[in-house]
């Protein structure tokens, strides 16, 4: 007789945390391809989001321009662990992102100082 078949953990159909799972991702899912403003670590990006990992929080951004620093890229993963913020701000245009990345960039320059 083996252990798994003396000892079962209860399996529940629609438990209260599976749904609430499901919501969290649906919701997640909702606003790939927005542009948003992503706070890390080593920066602040500004790119549409491509994906999430809603276990990790790792972020892909598209069509990514970092604020703090001149540089631009096609693409960039960002380590869950690296992300302060996600700021997800319109689904057209990119000019709105840009002034609320330049935003927290001028409020993270003053908490510096």
């Amino acid at each position: 007789m083996s252990v798994g078949s003396i000892i079962r953990a209860p399996s529940f159909k629609n438990d209260f945390r599976t749904v609430l799972k499901a919501e969290y991702n649906a919701s997640l899912k909702s606003v790939q391809g927005f542009w948003c403003v992503v706070e890390s670590s080593v920066g602040l990006y500004v790119g549409r989001l491509e994906a999430i990992n809603p276990d990790h929080g790792d972020v892909v951004l598209n069509s990514v321009e970092r604020i703090d620093v001149s540089y631009t890229s096609t693409k960039v993963w960002i380590r869950g662990s690296q992300v302060k913020q996600l700021v997800v701000v319109d689904k057209n245009t990119k000019d709105r992102a840009k002034k609320v990345a330049v935003k927290i960039l001028t409020t993270l320059r003053s908490e510096e100082l």
